[in-house]
């Protein structure tokens, strides 16, 4: 896997994942991953409810945890997309913020793609 010189490739942080792996062992972050997978997908389809019922309030909550809970596991666009939304969300900008819910899918796709092949190569 590609990585640039701080340790991030085009959607993780090599890093972050690197520190999970080595803290909970590969079959360990398989699990937490896993979980990650489950409730970030989840949330996403909230998201974008959210945000479609002009509900911005709970909106920039349910970003806040998803890039938390993102920036934690190492998916780092992921994190960053949804921190965009999050900042939408807090201006009242909900055109914006449900523009960038299909980049920030995108980007969920991508981490989980990216991270499935760097627990691969961790094995």
């Amino acid at each position: 896997m590609d990585q640039n010189v701080n340790g991030v490739n085009d959607h993780i942080a090599c890093d972050q994942l690197g520190g999970l792996v080595d803290a909970a062992g590969v079959d360990g972050a398989r699990e937490i991953l896993d979980a990650f997978w489950r409730s970030t997908d989840d949330m996403l389809g909230q998201l974008s409810l959210q945000i479609s019922e002009g509900d911005l309030t709970t909106s920039a909550q349910t970003c806040h945890a998803i890039k938390g809970m993102a920036a934690n596991v190492g998916a780092a666009r992921l994190s960053a997309t949804v921190a965009e939304i999050e900042i939408a969300c807090k201006a009242d900008d909900a055109a914006t913020a449900l523009s960038k819910v299909a980049d920030a899918r995108s980007d969920f796709d991508a981490a989980h793609t990216s991270i499935q092949d760097y627990l691969l190569k961790a094995s």
